[in-house]
């Protein structure tokens, strides 16, 4: 039975296995995010749940009660793509690089989903799936690929204290990466949501409901948004100003999960991370320069804890349970295989793309693609909300939720080389700094 006190000896024990494997992996040079899911592994119901009589460090209903931690950090990865789209910012850095954000994400969704659906006779067999169950498995998984984890491109470019052309527009390509990975996101639910049973009964509602849930969002984050820089005006104390932040993101991430609710027998799934990005966008726009990089700051120092719970319990939420069938290993492995490679090829074609419309440098079109590689937070937050909606059977949830982690496992150990190689290949690295420790992820 689970209790408060259960509770919290569960959320220390997985902030300090967090910190130990963030230790371990300082030692070895890997980024953290990864130490957090395999510490997740170690200690979780999925792997010890395989001793028979044994539930894991943390068992499975504590996983299941730590849902809302996981809920709470989506809301804080989401004001953080948010706060990028400072009006000012978008002005400096120009169409170019938001366009080129937009046909590598394009791709990626494509060819990911494309690739997939090249095994649809395996998937139907092996899963038991129609047709048009297979489309609307390749398309969730497919819609992942376009979120990347840019802070550990940015660290490997601060190491190696690169500059130049190229470097620039990484950064920017990075900063607006995963908005526009929601955007596709959104985009490719409405599409899995008309190929739903449910949404087959009524074709007119599935048609117009996601525009309806996307439309809901942006209120409610405008509407939180306007609150939120109301109280930054009203209340000056650090610590009563990031409260005011902190109520914010829960009470819109909270306000979503009420409509969703109220509109169930709909299937009405209004977006959290939308409404909070547009929450975000809002703050950052319309605040106070200054009010809004302290609120910033002090998010930063209040986050860690979540973010380390957040990869932890993702790393718990794996059961290798379900792949004791050899037919269902047989689709993990095409899925993963599936997915590393489709979204590797198609953020290649979509900067090799855009650089062709664009007349970017050839050294952007042919290597910026490299630094695209890492995946973490969001990918990961995507495959939470592919679980919410409700249309897919346990076995394609796990699919997905461990086809993503071991996404981030892959491209979080070699992101960081691809980034490394590509600026010392564009000669924007600085050679003096060869030798140094290597990047560490600090997510």
């Amino acid at each position: 039975m689970i209790t408060a006190d259960n509770l919290l000896l569960a959320m220390a024990v997985i902030i300090l296995t967090g910190l130990a494997f963030s230790k371990l992996c300082k030692l070895i040079h890997i980024p953290n995010v990864t130490g957090y899911l395999v510490g997740g592994l170690l200690i979780g119901p999925g792997l010890l749940g395989l001793i028979p009589g044994f539930d894991g460090i943390i068992s499975a209903d504590a996983v299941q009660a730590l849902k809302v931690v996981v809920n709470i950090e989506l809301g804080f990865i989401a004001f953080t793509i948010g706060v990028d789209f400072k009006k000012e910012y978008l002005k400096k850095i120009g169409p170019k690089p938001i366009i080129m954000a937009f046909l590598e994400s394009f791709f990626a969704v494509v060819v990911v989903a494309g690739l997939v659906l090249c095994f649809t006779p395996i998937l139907k067999n092996n899963l038991n799936l129609t047709t048009k169950e297979v489309v609307a498995f390749a398309i969730a998984l497919g819609s992942i690929g376009a979120a990347t984890a840019p802070a550990a491109t940015l660290m490997v470019i601060k190491q190696y204290r690169a500059k130049g052309s190229l470097t620039d527009t990484l950064v920017a390509v990075v900063a607006v990466d995963d908005a526009s990975a929601l955007i596709f996101f959104g985009i490719a639910m409405a599409i899995v949501e008309i190929l739903s049973p449910e949404g087959s009964k009524n074709l007119a509602l599935s048609i117009s409901l996601p525009f309806i849930e996307i439309l809901i969002s942006i209120v409610i984050g405008i509407i939180v948004g306007a609150i939120l820089c109301f109280l930054i005006h009203f209340f000056h104390g650090r610590g009563t100003r990031v409260s005011c932040a902190i109520a914010c993101i829960l009470g819109a991430v909270g306000l979503t999960f009420l409509l969703n609710d109220i509109g169930k027998e709909i299937n009405l799934n209004v977006s959290d991370l939308f409404a909070v990005m547009i929450l975000g966008a809002v703050f950052t726009n319309f605040a106070p320069d200054e009010d809004e990089a302290q609120v910033n700051e002090l998010l930063e120092r209040f986050t860690p804890p979540f973010i380390i719970m957040f990869f932890v319990l993702s790393g718990a939420e794996l059961d290798f349970g379900n792949f004791a069938d050899t037919s269902i290993l047989i689709v993990l492995v095409i899925a993963i295989c599936c997915y590393v490679i489709g979204r590797t090829f198609g953020k290649f074609v979509g900067v090799l793309s855009a650089g062709e419309l664009l007349k970017c440098e050839k050294k952007i079109t042919k290597l910026l693609s490299l630094g695209l590689m890492p995946q973490g937070g969001v990918a990961l937050g995507l495959s939470v909300m592919i679980g919410r909606l409700g249309i897919f059977n346990s076995t394609e949830e796990t699919i997905i939720r461990t086809t993503i982690i071991a996404s981030c496992f892959l491209t979080e150990l070699f992101g960081p080389l691809f980034t490394k190689y590509m600026l010392f290949k564009a000669g924007e690295a600085d050679p003096a700094q060869i030798g140094r420790a290597s990047c560490r992820e600090r997510v």
